[in-house]
């Protein structure tokens, strides 16, 4: 429809149709780029012979004012732009449209182009009856883009939720800058907002949107570089680019529009070199080198910085522009969107795991530690104990061995005190060896009635004062004849060590089971002597004796032992007192599993 393309450039602009008609004119092919000036250009098209009417549809929609000139209505001016309201000479289409009258010779229109942002043009004629079909799918690929710049901002906040990591951060502010812009570029917002707001408040919030894209995507070139370690002058200078192009936004709000515009795109420009030598300098650790490394990255920029060049010299009006140009822009931030929100992901996942996989180490690490920390307390405590336990029979035997009188007597002092140091060793030594103490042995059949009158009368003091209470008939008890005997003779030799001397030691054995398993149980009781009740909740831990008790001599291991061996053995041991008795109930299954 569009036969011939030809721009003339009015540097004055001063000059009206009649004057623009005599001009000689520069063809251009499909679009038409003539960079940031303040003059105007005058576009003239040649449009083909038709015998219905035809369309032209102007994009994009951010310039400020498209005056269309057709010869067959000399007195009808139609206006088109960001500075004029909507109205009946442009239908609400993405793009501006113009109403072309019929007619049985081919023949020339002219559009008027002047703007503060870039004179980039694109027109596109067609009959006035496939307008509809091309409008909606222009919008359709509008929104297939801006769709797809939500999703990958959607998949980016997944990952910043998990990690908010500086990076991401960054990206993120640069993402959603980015698709407010590419809608803007495409017309989206004009369509949707257009009636709704003041006319050149779409252009300003456009504009801002394009000085925001120097200083914005400078902060994540920095975030991110600075992680790889570059030149430090070259970080130095990518800041103050970065700043430089924040001021530009008080230039245009202070309504310097063309300057602000222009001066961002020459410095993403330069930032484009500025960037890709300090990736290129770049030295990273091998942490980071993990997460991506510096092949990858020169590689991103590469590809990402080498479109965006080709992009800005078309704005800049540098280059002949070819087809896909003035939508160059556009396709850069989808592409470059997509691989670095692939790259980021890919990042995060890598981080994600090195994180869980530092915890891992730390928690180990913390295990360890207080692993070592509670082994120094163990074996300052088990010092101190047997220090405060060997002090009075040291000191027994001491005396006895310094003191002529009474020397019988004196030998039987020390002879004692000997046996309990011994004892004290014994218990220090099997609960050292309690790992070699519950290796599997055969088991063999024990009678436990016997078992427990052999313990007693091996027990100084203990079979004078010894009652045993067992049903009759019951059955032999399979087990581990060694282990058993440690367990019986610390209840025994605790009975009759804290017990009141005058009263019995009560050993009661019957059959019961427990969670549906055969088995004795084997109750040691005894009334309390000086050393009182002991503490329920701490019997059984290591060292633990009560303050009352510490005039007898003992490790404080004997209970703690017992009950490591009852379940090496498959049974139970608790501390089950009565109103008068303090009593401790073994249960042992008849044979083990």
């Amino acid at each position: 429809m569009i036969l011939e393309r030809a721009f003339w450039k009015d540097s004055a602009g001063q000059a009206n149709l009649k004057q623009a008609q005599k001009q000689s004119y520069i063809p251009y092919k499909k679009d038409f780029s003539g960079g940031y000036t303040d003059a105007i250009h005058w576009l003239r098209l040649k449009i083909a012979s038709s015998d219905t009417p035809i369309t032209l549809r102007v994009s994009p929609t951010w310039l400020d004012e498209i005056t269309l000139h057709d010869p067959l209505t000399p007195f009808d001016t139609f206006r088109a732009g960001d500075r004029h309201p909507r109205g009946t000479n442009t239908e609400h289409m993405l793009g501006y449209i113009f109403t072309l009258p019929a007619h049985p010779e081919p023949r020339n229109v002219w559009l008027q182009l002047r703007s503060n942002s870039a004179h980039l043009l694109t027109v596109q004629a067609l009959p006035a009856e496939q307008l509809p079909a091309a409008n909606t799918r222009a919008i359709a690929w509008t929104a297939l883009y801006s769709a797809m710049l939500l999703l990958m901002l959607l998949a980016l906040l997944s990952i910043w939720w998990v990690q908010r990591e500086a990076v991401l951060t960054a990206y993120l502010v640069r993402h959603t800058n980015y698709i407010l812009y590419g809608v803007t570029y495409l017309g989206l917002s004009d369509l949707l907002l257009a009636d709704s707001l003041a006319p050149g408040l779409l252009d300003k919030g456009f504009s801002c949107l394009v000085v925001l894209t120097l200083p914005l995507g400078l902060w994540f070139d920095i975030t991110l570089l600075k992680t790889y370690k570059p030149h430090p002058l070259l970080i130095k200078a990518l800041q103050l680019m970065a700043w430089a192009g924040l001021g530009l936004l008080a230039l245009l709000l202070a309504g310097h529009t063309r300057l602000a515009l222009q001066t961002t795109v020459m410095g993403l420009t330069l930032a484009v070199p500025l960037v890709f030598a300090t990736a290129w300098t770049a030295k990273p650790e091998a942490a980071i080198e993990r997460l991506m490394s510096k092949r990858v990255l020169l590689g991103y920029y590469a590809l990402v910085l080498s479109s965006l060049l080709i992009g800005l010299s078309g704005l800049l009006g540098w280059g002949a522009l070819r087809d896909l140009t003035p939508y160059l822009l556009t396709l850069h931030g989808l592409f470059s969107g997509l691989i670095m929100t692939v790259i980021l992901f890919v990042r995060g996942q890598r981080q994600h795991q090195l994180t869980q996989q530092m915890r891992w180490q730390l928690q180990i690490a913390q295990q360890e530690s207080d692993l070592e920390k509670r082994r120094r307390e163990e074996q300052s405590q088990f010092l101190h104990m047997l220090m405060h336990e060997l002090k009075t029979p040291l000191a027994v035997v001491s005396l006895a061995l310094g003191t002529r009188a009474n020397r019988e007597e004196n030998l039987r002092h020390a002879s004692s005190a000997v046996q309990d140091m011994k004892a004290i060793i014994d218990r220090c030594v099997e609960a050292d060896q309690q790992g070699q103490l519950t290796l599997e042995r055969p088991p063999e059949e024990i009678d436990t009635s016997g078992l427990l009158n052999t313990l007693a009368d091996q027990i100084p003091g203990l079979s004078s004062r010894f009652l045993l209470q067992a049903e009759t008939g019951l059955p032999g008890l399979l087990s581990d004849l060694q282990l058993l005997q440690i367990v019986l003779n610390n209840l025994l030799d605790n009975a009759r060590r804290y017990s009141d001397p005058l009263t019995p030691v009560t050993v009661t054995v019957f059959q019961t089971p427990h969670a549906d398993t055969k088995g004795l149980c084997i109750c040691v009781s005894n009334t309390p002597g000086l050393a009182g009740w002991p503490d329920a909740e701490l019997v059984f831990s290591k060292y633990y004796r009560a303050h009352s008790a510490l005039s007898e001599s003992g490790s404080g291991l004997g209970l703690f032992l017992s009950r490591q061996l009852a379940l090496s053995l498959g049974g139970t041991l608790s501390y089950a007192p009565t109103l008068q008795r303090v009593e401790f109930a073994l249960w042992l299954p008849l044979s083990p599993n």
